[in-house]
């Protein structure tokens, strides 16, 4: 997601009034994780700091990873040295999941007998993630690269329930120069490991680039209520038009003559000046500011960014004044 990304961490962009991190935990917590290591590199300081006052501190192990730059496999290892658990559950940071995923995931690798060295969520109907390929068993025969004699199953969530000793296949995979958690499974599958598939239904997203944030956005707007404080929420099918201008106490202004089209979500300390047209399908994240007579549909304002006037805008996220839109 770069260059978004050269600027702010994925895992702390917020989407519909809530970091993709603190909407995982807060996921994790519901389907029963009790503890959390995270892994940080690049500006892993501003992860930590954003965790010192969260609710869950008490229960989350920040790890500094300082050659980060080697991938996601050195971040992997470097966060499990601090796991002493025997199974545990392996997902990104930045991923986006429906709850019941992860619940049943851990329940059936927890319960497998003979026991597997991993359980990975497999999605039917999903279109993004890695090929999940699949033998007659039931188990899977590798991923990311079609397998002789096997058929696609689905894709990945890449949310991974494991034992220990797959944590010595990550270690090989690394020093061989792979890069990916991918790459250490498809490792332990070549040299006999049992790692099964197990059928999820709901939705997931793994942030990677503009556009799966953008869906992301759009999933939150249209399934979900946000429960953000102050903020202002028009749901689908709905349309708000200001006469006067208001101010709330939550700091949002909302200029006359403003029209917001849901699904939308203005948090608070945003401002909207006069005759704009906000949504359908907009975030406005905390002190995000369109100037008058703008249009903006379809896109994420993160925080503290800013439109210029007469601004026509879709498809887009915007950081700052920097405007990051999505493939065409």
């Amino acid at each position: 997601m770069s260059p978004l990304t050269d600027v702010i961490p994925k895992a702390l962009i917020s989407c519909v009034g809530v970091t993709l991190i603190d909407r995982l935990v807060s996921v994790l917590r519901t389907e029963g994780i009790e503890t959390f290591t995270i892994g940080v590199g690049w500006k892993g300081t501003e992860i930590e700091r954003h965790f010192d006052n969260h609710p869950e501190r008490s229960r989350i192990d920040i790890v500094h990873v300082p050659e980060y730059e080697r991938g996601p496999l050195q971040t992997l290892l470097t966060a499990l040295d601090k796991v002493q658990d025997e199974q545990f559950l392996v997902c990104p940071a930045d991923l986006f999941v429906e709850g019941g995923i992860v619940s049943l995931t851990m329940s059936e690798h927890v319960t497998d007998n003979p026991p597997r060295t991993a359980s990975l969520a497999v999605g039917k109907s999903n279109r993004t993630g890695t090929p999940v390929y699949v033998k007659d068993s039931g188990l899977v025969a590798g991923l990311g690269r079609a397998v002789q004699d096997c058929s696609e199953s689905g894709r990945s969530a890449m949310i991974l329930a494991v034992n220990r000793r797959f944590i010595s296949y990550c270690r090989e995979a690394l020093d061989s120069g792979e890069k990916r958690v991918v790459d250490a499974l498809n490792l332990a599958i070549g040299k006999g490991e049992a790692v099964r598939q197990v059928n999820v239904t709901g939705r997931w997203f793994d942030v990677d680039n503009i556009e799966s944030l953008l869906e992301v956005n759009e999933y939150l707007l249209r399934f979900s209520t946000p429960e953000i404080d102050g903020s202002v929420f028009v749901p689908a099918g709905d349309t708000m038009d200001i006469g006067e201008t208001i101010i709330l106490p939550s700091g949002i202004i909302l200029e006359s003559g403003v029209q917001i089209i849901g699904p939308s979500f203005i948090a608070p300390g945003c401002k909207v000046g006069s005759h704009c047209i906000i949504g359908p399908i907009v975030s406005l994240e905390m002190n995000a500011m369109v100037k008058s007579n703008s249009n903006v549909r379809e896109s994420l304002l993160l925080g503290g960014s800013q439109v210029k006037t007469g601004v026509s805008l879709a498809g887009s996220v915007v950081h700052g004044s920097d405007v990051f839109q999505k493939a065409r």
